[in-house]
């Protein structure tokens, strides 16, 4: 992600002295999410805006993922700023400037490294299974079943779901179509009205989290509103994305 620790030091700065605060986010933190993000998008999509032709499936589709980015980045940055805010009392007494940077990075990392990087992968992923349902949609007609693969990693919160073969229209895909949690790899492959289906679809819903249930090709969000970060957002300030801004266009 790009934000230079010039820019660390004025978040952390912003927060200590108020100018920074849960009404009042940073604008540079988003865009730089945001920016981060929709790397992983565009590139598992195969393509950004300007790359499909607006008016179309794809140009419909990959436009409500990448409004999807800008939200998810909205509440991230907001409950990173309120994380950061919990840390500057201890106790009764604020923290000196030098004790609240220590924290606040050791949290800053976590959020910015640790999570940011899963949120990219899982970012990708779903970018690659949106594109996919494009083209499912596209093919119905010939290839009308899908089957589910594991590929060729090891997955065992997957790993009952692999094989299975049932028509593209079947309710199955509304929950299970792929990814199914973070780093998931797994994919669906299009297969002819010749293929046997499966007679009885395996369930593994209740080792999944929530946020992974759903068809990210059908729903259009990467990240749906049972993520934890939009669970922690107020729904006043959630429902104007906080007041930040979401580009009509970009590349």
């Amino acid at each position: 992600m790009k934000y230079t620790d010039k820019q660390i030091e004025a978040l952390l700065d912003g927060i200590y002295n108020g100018g920074i605060t849960e009404d009042a986010l940073p604008e540079g933190l988003y865009f730089a999410i945001a920016d981060y993000l929709k790397k992983g998008l565009y590139k598992g999509f195969g393509g950004s805006l300007i790359d499909y032709t607006e008016g179309k499936t794809d140009y419909a589709t990959l436009k409500e993922l990448r409004d999807n980015i800008y939200m998810f980045s909205a509440a991230k940055t907001y409950v990173e700023v309120r994380g950061m805010t919990d840390l500057l009392m201890d106790g009764d007494a604020i923290k000196s400037f030098a004790e609240f940077k220590k924290d606040a990075m050791a949290l800053y990392d976590i959020y910015n490294l640790d999570y940011l990087k899963s949120e990219y992968n899982t970012t990708l992923a779903s970018a690659e299974m949106a594109a996919k349902w494009v083209v499912i949609t596209d093919d119905i007609d010939t290839l009308p079943n899908l089957r589910y693969s594991t590929t060729e990693v090891a997955c065992p919160i997957c790993a009952d779901l692999d094989g299975t073969v049932l028509p593209a229209t079947d309710s199955f895909w509304d929950t299970y179509y792929p990814p199914n949690h973070y780093n998931c790899m797994c994919v669906v492959l299009q297969e002819d009205e010749d293929i046997k289906l499966t007679q009885n679809p395996p369930s593994t819903v209740h080792e999944m989290d929530d946020v992974f249930i759903g068809n990210v090709g059908k729903d259009k969000v990467i990240f749906n509103e049972d993520h934890p970060y939009f669970q922690l957002v107020p729904k006043d300030l959630g429902e104007n994305n906080f007041g930040l801004p979401i580009p009509d266009t970009d590349e």
